[in-house]
Parts: C-alpha cells; structure tokens; sequence
C-alpha cells in the first residue's frame, strides 16, 4: 500500500489516533481524534499532550512511559477508565452517553535502532458495548428494587396485621447471600495476606538490589560496570522499582475494597435480626452506601460527612438498616442524573442521634407532604412501588420512640432528619 494511500485510510477510518514523540509533543493526530474532542480542536500538532489534556496528565505520563521503558503496548479499559479523552460519542444508543466511553491502546513505534521513537494512541468508541452493559446493570438494579419492595411489603403486613407470612424464598436467598459472602471471603483473605507478604518480599528485594548495585559500582571495573548499566537500562529496572509499589498499593486496596463489598452482602443478607443492640450509625450508612453502590454510581453523587468517633445508639441494627435503605432508594429515584445526595450524622447538643438525609430531587408537594408516611401511598407510576417504603420507615422511628422531620420543595429537593435517643 503506498503511504499516501495508507495516511489517506488512517484519516478516514472511525478510529481516533494519535502519535507522539519522546517529549509527548503530538505528531499526527486523525480527524476522528481531534474532531472528536468534546472542545474541537484542529492545531494539536505541535502541542504537548500532557499540556492539552492537563486533567489526565498524570494518567497518560504513567501510560506513556510504560511504553517508552518497556516497549510494549498499555492498555486502559472503559470499565477502569471510562472518559480517558473528553470526547463525544459517535455512537450515541439512548441520548444519555453524549460523553464518549472508551478503550484506549498506548502502541510503541519503533526506529530502526530498535528502540521505541513514538507512541502511537489509539482511542475505540466502545459506548453501544458500554451501553449494553449499563442497561444489563439497570435491569439487575430493577430486579433488586423490587427484592426491596416485597421485603417491604411483607414488613408492612407484619406491623398492620400482627401476621407475617412466611417466606421460603427470601430466607433463601439471603442464606445464599450469607454464603456467597463467606465463599468469597476466605479466598481475597490469602489474596490479601500473599499480596502483603510479596510487598513486603518486593521491598527486600529492591533494597538488596540497590546495596549490590553500590557495591559493584565501588570495587567492578568500568566495563563491568557499563554492562550492569545496560542491562538495568534494557529491563527498565528504574522504571520498575517505581512503579512496583504503586501497583502493589493499587491490588491491596483492591482488594480491601472487595473485603467491605462482602462485609456489606453479608449485613444486608442477615436482615432477620430482630434484637436490640447498640447500632454504630456510621457503619450502617457506610454498608448500605456500599451495597447500593452499583445503582448510586449512575444516579447521584454523595456528599457523606461522617465524625471520627463513632455515632452508636441502642436500636434493632435490621429496622435500621432498612430505614437507610428505603429513604436512599427514594431519593436516588427522586432525582435526575447526576444529582446530589447527602447523607451525615452527630449527636446533637442533647446527646441523641441526629440522622440527616437530604436529596437534589424533584420535591414533594406540600398536599403530598403530609401524606407520605401513609400505608400504600405512593406517587410512583404504577408497578414502580408499593407504597410501603416510608410507612415503614415512619414505624422504625415509632418503635425507636424517635422522631423524623421532613422539608422539602418542588424542584429543589427533600430533607429528611431523623432524631433517636441514644438509650432505649
């Protein structure tokens, strides 16, 4: 193929691509990478990446200089790093994904030294495939919200007739949550005690590394000593010693991160607890922000201010668990994405427990106001609730002897403040 031609198909093709040099000046960007941008920009040659796209910059120099030490590819994914590039979508499925999801492949060009000149970047819409994947993730949020609401349902039913029907199902499923959990639980505990075991083997062996290093450098002759250079050169040993712990810290966090999901399952499978016991607060609303993670990602943003110490009053940990559930539910269903949902909690200058929980949603009216905490009122289309939720809600604050205050506005939002004494 004659290279006119080859340049001719690169500008042409729906791929964004970009190449750049040893001081990531860019060379060549395509029409589909810098008319794809989300701010058009058609002088990028000549630029500094790193200077154009200064928000990702310390992403891509650590991308980047992967390639140029290792020489070879690096690879970014949509599900770790959704929006690498500010680009629009050229595959837009239901209007939301204006912003484009992306992989992103980091290639080495190499000169006829062997060594890598350029870095080539080339950027994949992958926003149907994301979409697909976003809309599966509903369908498991939807088939969860309704787990939610037959507990709720039978809940109302055990309060307003004295009667509980029994479940065999339900108990099931949470026994196989239970399970699940504990399944998984031993294995990321040898995951996470190995990787600390390699971290701390990684850190002897770079200290041992770099003490022979000094020695062969004192008492080796030059030429043993340009040999040992090259080599630590070849290998990108620099490199690796830098990167090593990083990446290290990134899998244990990963894996504590894995460690409070399961903690979270297991609390939310054992929802039968009917004793009194003395609730931490905090630690309710840090395993129910974790358990509905996956439905609050692509609805809200949360601001959670939390104390140091921790907030514990005497109460049944299931009832309020659920209260936390059923009122985040509410307001994440309330709001547009991406609203804001905050959540905090102290004692206040009596000493009782002060839970506040206020939403950017649509509001409530004041004719509706006063009527939320009705058995089966609901405002919901039909099908999308039972009504339920906040009349339960209102009989955990009655049973706690608290009390719950409630604001709100159309267009604005809704406040809910929960008071409970710390002692029963």
């Amino acid at each position: 193929m004659e290279k006119a031609e080859f340049e001719r198909v690169i500008r042409q093709i729906p791929i964004g691509a970009c190449i750049i040099d040893v001081n990531c000046v860019i060379t060549f960007a395509n029409p589909a990478f810098s008319g794809g941008l989300t701010a058009r920009n058609d002088h990028l040659i000549g630029e500094n990446l790193l200077t154009v796209f200064s928000e990702q910059a310390r992403f891509l120099r650590r991308k980047i200089d992967s390639v140029f030490v290792l020489k070879n590819s690096s690879f970014s994914y949509w599900q770790q790093r959704p929006h690498v590039f500010p680009m629009r979508s050229t595959r837009p499925i239901t209007g939301d994904e204006s912003q484009m999801y992306q992989n992103v492949q980091f290639m080495p060009i190499t000169a006829c030294d062997g060594e890598v000149s350029h870095v080539c970047i080339v950027v994949t819409d992958v926003t149907a495939e994301a979409s697909y994947f976003m809309q599966q993730t509903d369908l498991k949020n939807e088939l969860e919200s309704e787990h939610q609401q037959l507990k709720k349902l039978h809940q109302e039913l055990k309060i307003a007739q004295r009667q509980m029907l029994q479940s065999e199902k339900m108990a099931s499923i949470g026994q196989l949550a239970a399970g699940v959990a504990h399944e998984i639980n031993n294995p990321i505990g040898f995951v996470r005690s190995n990787l600390e075991t390699l971290k701390d083997y990684s850190q002897k062996l770079m200290k041992t590394n770099e003490t022979q290093k000094k020695i062969i450098l004192k008492q080796a002759e030059p030429r043993f000593i340009a040999l040992l250079e090259d080599v630590y050169e070849k290998n990108g040993i620099a490199f690796i010693n830098e990167d090593l712990p990083e990446l290290l810290n990134e899998s244990l966090d990963g894996t504590e991160r894995v460690r409070k999901i399961v903690s979270g399952l297991r609390d939310f499978a054992i929802q039968d607890d009917e004793n009194w016991a003395e609730v931490n607060l905090c630690a309710e609303i840090d395993s129910a922000l974790v358990v509905l993670e996956n439905e609050i990602k692509y609805k809200a943003k949360t601001s959670v201010s939390l104390p140091d110490e921790a907030i514990t009053f005497w109460a049944k940990p299931s009832a309020i668990r659920q209260l936390l559930f059923n009122i985040i539910v509410n307001a994440l269903y309330a709001m547009q994405p991406m609203g804001l949902l905050s959540i905090s909690c102290a004692y206040n200058e009596s000493k009782d427990v002060l839970l506040t929980i206020t939403d950017t949603g649509s509001g409530i009216s004041p004719e509706d106001l006063v009527r939320i905490f009705d058995p089966f009122f609901t405002t919901k289309d039909i099908g999308q609730g039972t009504g339920l939720g906040l009349s339960e809600v209102y009989a955990t604050v009655q049973e706690h002897h608290g009390q719950v205050n409630v604001s709100s506005e159309l267009g604005k939002g809704s406040c809910f403040e929960f008071t409970f004494k710390k002692q029963k």
